[in-house]
């Protein structure tokens, strides 16, 4: 049985939506990206852990801030804001801008910026139409570990079989030299 092919592949599936009750923890629901400022650059993620700056802005844990429709840093003006499914951001009863969601047109293209952070060249992301976030909730790892160690030692054991197998090939082609020196 031939060893499988390794390539490196990242999955962006989505993963298991946990509720957190943290207004500002936002989970995609299916594709998409959030997009954040970091420094001079603009990263994707679908990591929706946020706080509330003290200027207002939603951060991540590194302190990119989350950007809204059309661009800019998204701004509350006080701490209830609700986010609606489709992204649009509801204070004092009355919507005042809107988080969109992006796809990237070939996802294993996008670069690794850090932990869970992704650049894209320039035309490579795409608004995804009828994006649902959810308020409240992160997205956990689409990782299901028992899977991955069964499928490493699935290689772990075929690795061993066939460098098992390659010991037997050399014996005997030593014992085959071997014989061929000696009369009878």
């Amino acid at each position: 049985m031939p060893l499988p092919e390794v390539a490196v592949r990242r999955n962006f599936a989505q993963g298991k939506l946990t509720e957190t009750r943290n207004p500002f923890d936002l989970a995609i629901s299916g594709d998409g990206f959030f997009q954040l400022r970091a420094g001079d650059s603009i990263v994707y993620s679908r990591q929706g852990q946020f706080k509330l700056a003290a200027d207002g802005t939603l951060v991540s844990p590194q302190g990119y801030v989350l950007q809204q429709q059309g661009g800019g840093d998204l701004v509350l003006d006080r701490q209830a804001a609700t986010i609606q499914q489709d992204g649009t951001v509801i204070e004092d009863g009355r919507p005042v801008t809107r988080i969109e969601l992006f796809a990237a047109r070939d996802p294993q293209a996008l670069t690794p910026v850090g932990e869970s952070y992704f650049s894209a060249g320039a035309g490579a992301m795409d608004t995804v139409g009828g994006p649902v976030i959810r308020q409240g909730m992160v997205e956990s790892s689409n990782v299901e570990m028992g899977d991955e160690m069964v499928a490493m030692m699935t290689a772990l054991r075929q690795s061993e079989g066939g460098a098992r197998l390659v010991q037997v090939y050399d014996d005997l082609i030593g014992r085959a030299i071997s014989s061929l020196g000696q009369t009878r």
